[in-house]
């Protein structure tokens, strides 16, 4: 494509939106059988145009309005299922104190506690 097809194209569909000339140019590159011209372009607009836009996704689901009868319902029976769910409480478990042997002589650990306080 010259520069001068490039400004023939510019010119002929400068009144077009960008997002319609993107949409017309996609519908004439699906239909044309060559390089579609500016009047090609055009011709696709009003099938553009009456097209509808299709939602292509699932269907959306229309569901019926919740009370407050049911919300309130459905906080108790859940927080009960949360209760049931929870894993048990961990006791605490017990340490047991490790002792280590001492390298004092009985009398000399006797003499210790005296000089502290503890023993009389």
């Amino acid at each position: 494509m010259n520069e001068l097809s490039v400004l023939a194209y510019a010119e002929d569909l400068s009144d077009l939106s960008p997002e319609l000339l993107d949409a017309a140019c996609i519908e004439a590159r699906r239909t044309s059988e060559f390089m579609p011209v500016s009047a090609t372009i055009r011709n696709c607009l009003p099938k553009i145009r009456s097209s509808e836009l299709v939602f292509l996704g699932p269907p959306l689901l229309d569901y019926p309005e919740v009370t407050a009868e049911e919300r309130e319902a459905a906080l108790v029976f859940s927080e009960e299922l949360k209760k049931k769910l929870r894993p048990p409480e961990r006791k605490p478990e017990r340490k047991t104190p490790t002792v280590r042997p001492s390298i004092l002589s009985l009398k000399e650990q006797k003499a210790e506690l005296r000089k502290l306080g503890y023993l009389q």
